[in-house]
């Protein structure tokens, strides 16, 4: 986005709020959102202001949950996601997850063998779990996408690696896991 566009939807947002903000202030909101496209932060601005009752200017995260969401979304989605992934490919494959915090989340819970084995009984008792876990890497930024090993490949990879199938990549469901660690590092 170039400067003039950000100004002119921030200049609308800031009248709509009644405020005036300071030629710092300003800048600082347009150092957060340089990197957005104008479409995207029109389309924040526009969510903030049909969904927000406050009537102060909205802090940059707000704005940022105006486009993406609130963080805790992200959990819902990652879970949904891999109920997905378990669903369709189950542990007999190997599966990569873009979104590497569900395959580090997996990872800490037994890995992808034994998660993909739980009956729906204790997936239900361990969402929780994996909500903070998905939350706790999402934060730490350990977001690289994550290969969990499944049993084909654990039985066969040291002797029959031909009959191996190729992982499975779980696409992410999460438009913008990076901007939502820049919100959580804020």
């Amino acid at each position: 986005m170039v400067h003039e566009e950000f100004y002119m939807s921030f200049k609308i947002l800031c009248e709509y709020y009644s405020a005036t903000p300071s030629e710092a202030l300003s800048e600082i909101y347009w150092q957060a959102f340089k990197d957005w496209s104008f479409e995207d932060f029109k389309r924040a601005c526009s969510m903030v202001m049909q969904t927000r009752v406050y009537s102060s200017l909205p802090k940059i995260p707000e704005i940022t949950e105006g486009l993406y969401g609130k963080v805790e979304d992200a959990a819902a989605i990652a879970w949904q996601s891999l109920m997905n992934t378990l669903r369709d490919h189950g542990y007999w494959e190997s599966v990569v997850f873009e979104d590497g915090a569900i395959g580090r989340a997996v990872e800490a819970m037994g890995g992808w063998v034994v998660v993909s084995g739980w009956t729906i009984e204790e997936w239900r008792m361990r969402r929780k779990e994996f909500d903070a876990l998905y939350l706790a890497n999402l934060r730490r930024g350990n977001n690289e996408p994550v290969k969990l090993t499944g049993v084909f490949e654990v039985n066969n990879g040291g002797q029959f690696e031909e009959f191996i199938p190729k992982s499975v990549t779980v696409k992410s469901q999460n438009r913008a896991v990076e901007p939502k660690l820049k919100l959580l590092s804020n």
